[in-house]
Order: C-alpha cells, then structure tokens, then sequence
C-alpha cells in the first residue's frame, strides 16, 4: 500500500533555508525583530517547498487565527457580496482573510454560527445591523475580539459600527416622492421579521408621507430571498388592490425591477402614472428602460471601511470607532413626473 506523503513542516523550511526552527516560527508569526533578508529567505523556502502554516496549532498555542468571522443575513439579492469586496479590500496586505457565516435574518441562526466562528478563534467579527440576541452579545464580550457592526447606524453599537441610516434614507426617497407630485403610496417589503433595517427605512419613508397628509395605501409581502419574480407578482396584486396607487416604494432593486415588468405589463406608464423606486443602487437597474429611481447604499465604501476599523482596533485604536457612510439617492427615471 502507498504511504500518503506527510506535509511539509517548519523544519523542513528550516532546513531548507539554514535557519534555526525557532526563527522561522518568527518570520512565519510576523514577529517582529527579523531581518528583511531572513524573511526574504524564510518566504522564498516557504513558498518553494508549498508549505502551509498550521493555524488551529497557533490558536491552540493561544495566538490569535487570522481570520475574520463575517455574518450576513444572506446572499440572495447581490448586496452583500459587494460589501464582502469591500471588506477585503479593506483587509488587504493584513495577512486577516474573511470566513463568511449566513444568519437567515433569524437570532437564532445568528447565534449559532457565531458559535462556530468563534471556536476557530478569529481576530475580529464583522456583524449585519444592530440587533442581536442577548447570547450572541456575551458570546461577544467574552471573545474581546474587534467587533463592528455594518449597514446600519440608527443605534449604539456593541464595538464600533460602519454603516448608514436607514431611516434617513427612507425619509430622503419620502421627500423626492413628494415633491414629485405623487400620492396614494404602496410599499412593497420582505416578510422576514428580523429585518429591523427594512423596517426603519420604510418607516421613515411612511413618516415623511403621511406628515404632509399623503397616505400609505397599504403594505404586501413576500417570503423567502427576493427576486425579479416575485417583485412582479407584488407589484400586480398591489395594482389590483388599490388600482388608485400612484407610487410604489419597494425594499430593494429585485424586487422593483419585478415590479417594472408588471407596470409595464399592465400599460400603465411609469413614472407618468405610476411611479417606482427600490434600494440599494445594484447595478442590475442600469440596463432596465425606464431606469428605476434607488438609493446607493454604498456597500463597498461600508465593507471597506469596516475592513480598516479592524485594522486600527488591532493596532491599538479605542473601541466604539464609528463611520456613518451618507447613501445617495438615485432618481433614475421612474421618480420624476
């Protein structure tokens, strides 16, 4: 029978390079104290000989794993991975690689896979919005790693927090739907409960409206990941229950981009009869006719950033960093009359 061949050691690169085991650990650890000459030597054998550092020892030993555990709510509707680019990004050069977690939108599942993460012993956690279950904020508090909350800003925060106000946005697309012209709203939403974000934008949306006596017809939502789809089949049982509906402010980009279709399917003409807007600025609006008005939530800049508050919280940086990263609205061409 074969022996399956053993992998490469510290020794052996060691051995490789001339160098003690205990100076190749430094260069490997990122010590400090070690020539530029050495590491270059250390590197090059390491690199030669296709060795792969042992993390679950180091973390066993006590150190640190660079990872960085990162929850999002899901990947479904093409927000997060943007943020993720961003995160690495802002990651770049550190040696700290993300290791991606889904909450589901759900405490529980939130609080689970922040179980696993953290057994790995990460350097840091990344966290989607500001509302967390009681055990993942100890579980938190235990780890004293970096923590940073992103996407949203309408609170305190654990650590530090990246993100934006989604009420504030909300309010921002209320005032341009008013002074546009346009009465008798529909809000098209996702059904899950745990969307605390959604629900502050949309109220804040609400508020402006209703503030200046304008209503809100009414509400309808969908369950599971947004789509194209399901935005249509919204948008056409909303048409049909209030046929006097002359906005129709959806949660996202998906599921305005449904909604389109079933304006258009129904002949009305959007924006001069109806008019439609969605959030989060993805790039799937630009090759839509009329483009549809949004908010660019900036989710690259929000992961990038987040990126660079772990950095500095690592170097030393005081706890309760905070950037609020402003969204800018897109009027595109279904909000202006």
């Amino acid at each position: 029978m074969k022996s399956r061949p053993r992998p490469i050691s510290q020794g052996d690169v060691a051995a490789a390079c001339g160098l003690s085991e205990m100076t190749v650990s430094r260069v490997l650890r990122g010590q400090r104290g070690v020539s530029p000459a050495t590491i270059a030597s250390v590197q090059a054998a390491a690199r030669d000989l296709g060795y792969v550092p042992n993390r679950i020892a180091g973390a066993l030993a006590g150190a640190r794993v660079p990872l960085v555990a990162v929850i999002v709510p899901g990947l479904s509707n093409m927000v997060f991975p943007e943020v993720l680019m961003g995160l690495a990004e802002g990651l770049e050069g550190s040696g700290l690689q993300p290791v991606l977690g889904l909450g589901n939108y759900d405490s529980a599942t939130e609080e689970r896979v922040l179980a696993e993460l953290l057994a790995w012993r990460p350097s840091a956690v990344v966290l989607t919005g500001l509302e967390h279950g009681a055990r993942t904020r100890e579980m938190l508090v235990r780890a004293a790693v970096p923590v940073v909350e992103i996407m949203d800003c309408d609170g305190p925060g654990i650590d530090c927090v990246v993100g934006l106000s989604q009420r504030a946005a909300g309010q921002d697309m209320g005032r341009a739907v008013l002074e546009a012209g346009y009465r008798n709203a529909v809000l098209l939403q996702s059904g899950q409960q745990g969307d605390r974000r959604q629900e502050s934008r949309l109220a804040g949306f609400a508020e402006v409206l209703e503030g200046a006596g304008v209503p809100i017809l009414g509400r309808l939502a969908y369950d599971g990941p947004s789509s194209v789809p399901k935005g249509r089949a919204l948008a056409e049982a909303a048409i049909t229950r209030w046929p006097e509906a002359e906005f129709l402010y959806c949660t996202n980009d998906m599921i305005a981009a449904g909604a389109l279709f079933a304006l258009q399917a129904a002949g009305r003409a959007v924006p001069g009869q109806t008019g439609l807007a969605g959030f989060s600025g993805l790039e799937i609006l630009a090759g839509l006719a009329p483009r549809i008005a949004t908010t660019d939530t900036r989710r690259f800049e929000i992961g990038r950033k987040a990126g660079e508050v772990i950095l500095a919280r690592l170097e030393g940086a005081a706890p309760g960093l905070r950037h609020e990263i402003a969204p800018r609205l897109d009027p595109g061409e279904t909000l202006r009359r």
